[in-house]
């Protein structure tokens, strides 16, 4: 299953199908909003009631991708969205939705082309597993975030990594796993509680009845009683409030 596949469920060595970010997504982009994905979709069941009321605010979409949430954001109210991603592939994705032609951006995550203290929200979906330095990223962000902007990281929860789960896909008939970093939470907290800020709460998700119809879709009726007991989604919420260590 796209995003969500397990070591028991591949036939071919990992050895042989990972490939990295930048060969990954530039091979799933054009296939990536073909087909639910059951950790999308409980991603955005679980993040949605966490974010602030977004009128008047400026949102930053780090690891932004096709566009998921950017169209979610602006549909929420957000004053101006901007979404970044290092995928020049997933980003011309982007391009032909409604409205998201004109806010996207080209850009490594540690490096960000914008002016400081320029987002009231920022969410990063996804992309903290592709990123090793997470106190230089947590230092990029900071840079651009206003004081008081709450800050949302989302990533496959460490359980279920520990458990096999991988950001895998299909493609031309074969199974490939993007390189990823399974950071545990107290590492994450100490990266960005040291660029200045503060962690408010975080949330374990598992999959449940509104997954159950796209594992279902894919004929994965076992894999869904066996994978909603695993926690799935892991949210972090931050703060910045300048009190690094």
């Amino acid at each position: 299953m796209k995003g969500v596949e397990s070591q028991e469920l591949r036939v071919e060595s990992r050895e042989s199908n990972c490939v990295s970010p930048g060969e990954g997504y530039k091979l799933w982009a054009a296939s990536y909003d073909d087909d639910p994905n059951p950790l999308l979709a409980l991603e955005e069941r679980a993040l949605r009631p966490m974010l602030p009321e977004l009128r008047q605010k400026d949102v930053l979409d780090i690891g932004c991708g096709t566009g998921r949430w950017l169209s979610n954001l602006l549909g929420l109210g957000a004053r101006s969205v901007v979404g970044v991603d290092a995928s020049l592939e997933m980003l011309m994705r982007a391009t032909a939705k409604p409205l998201l032609g004109n806010r996207l951006v080209l850009a490594h995550a540690h490096a960000l082309p914008l002016h400081a203290e320029s987002a009231d929200v920022i969410v990063c979906s996804f992309a903290v597993g592709h990123i090793l330095d997470t106190r230089a990223f947590a230092g990029e962000l900071a840079r651009v975030a206003r004081r008081s902007a709450d800050l949302f990281v989302t990533d496959m929860h460490p359980a279920a990594q520990a458990q096999g789960w991988r950001c895998a896909f299909r493609c031309a008939d074969r199974s490939l796993e993007i390189e990823t970093v399974s950071h545990a939470l107290p590492d994450l907290r100490r990266s960005f509680e040291s660029e200045g800020f503060s962690f408010v709460n975080s949330g374990d998700f598992h999959f449940g009845e509104p997954e159950r119809r796209i594992f279902w879709a894919a004929g994965k009726h076992a894999v869904f009683e066996a994978a909603r007991v695993i926690p799935a989604v892991l949210v972090l919420h931050f703060r910045l409030t300048g009190q690094g260590s």
